[in-house]
């Protein structure tokens, strides 16, 4: 007696892509929804809407978009996209990670961290390296982020360590020739703090390597002194380059750090989503260690 084949085993249809789709996005919504709901038990109200508030930041909107991309491509199987965007993630997380960026900028401020401004002997002059002023739309000078610089020299001058100021600094590329030089700047917002317009000396150079070439053809011709005693302030994590581009044309300059970048890591969203403080960080210690590859 013959018998009727066997049916085979019914599987179940496979989901719609779209259905597919919905769900991942589901699952990712309900991931988000937990994670807020932990951290406003644990962080109250205000770090819950400093999370929030970093997350519709431009960056925050980039990483989240990364992480689903990265999310999607995956379980769809397009592993060359994914691992792909699994990188691009990965690169802007630890670039813009709070404890990554700080501690990137301390391993330049580290040897300078212990240094007392008011214990510096008395010096022949101080360097005020450009990089800490700006203008307005009106050509005001204030002082920027590294303003720290040019506050600074305005108290070693007040404290009578120091009688001479140089600054340094040029504009290649300038708005309008009435748009002030960094050195400049520098000067009418020290001329303001109470420093005499004869006290401060302006040196140009579009960058260090120029600014170091100048001051050595200045300091033999204008500090008589067989070994003269300047200082040399600049941001902290900018120093130790600073120091060895100066060493390279014969100079020998007392470390005056300024505006550390470094420093305690208080509790914060940016612990896990990158910011753009935090980028611009890893970016300048990156700068810096990438000219001591190519010794500039």
């Amino acid at each position: 007696m013959n018998l009727p084949p066997a049916k085979p085993p019914s599987t179940p249809p496979p989901d719609h892509p779209l259905k597919s789709f919905w769900k991942s996005i589901a699952i990712l919504l309900l991931l988000a929804v937990t994670i807020f709901t932990i951290l406003g038990f644990l962080g109250g109200i205000t770090m819950l809407e400093k999370t929030l508030t970093s997350l519709v930041m431009p960056i925050g909107l980039v990483w989240v978009g990364l992480i689903t991309l990265t999310y999607l491509l995956l379980i769809s199987r397009q592993k060359i996209l994914g691992f792909l965007s699994l990188g691009c993630l990965l690169a802007i997380t630890l670039g813009g990670n709070q404890f990554a960026s700080n501690y990137l900028a301390y391993s330049l401020e580290a040897p300078f961290s212990q240094i007392d401004i008011a214990q510096i002997p008395t010096l022949d002059a101080v360097i005020v390296l450009g990089g800490g002023t700006s203008s307005t739309y009106n050509n005001r000078a204030q002082l920027g982020m590294a303003g720290d610089r040019v506050a600074t020299a305005a108290r070693l001058y007040h404290s009578g360590q120091v009688k001479k100021i140089i600054c340094t600094g040029s504009q290649s590329f300038r708005a309008s020739p009435e748009d002030l030089h960094p050195r400049e700047e520098a000067k009418l917002i020290l001329t303001e703090f109470g420093i005499p317009a004869s006290a401060v000396i302006l040196l140009e150079g579009d960058n260090t390597s120029q600014e170091m070439n100048s001051l050595k053809s200045w300091i033999p011709e204008h500090i008589n002194s067989p070994q003269p005693r300047v200082g040399l302030i600049t941001s902290a994590w900018h120093l130790k380059r600073a120091l060895r581009l100066a060493k390279s044309q014969g100079l020998e300059f007392e470390p005056i750090p300024s505006n550390f970048i470094s420093g305690p890591v208080n509790p914060s969203p940016h612990w896990v989503i990158p910011s753009g403080d935090n980028l611009a960080t890893t970016g300048r210690i990156f700068k810096e260690y990438l000219a001591a590859i190519v010794s500039r």
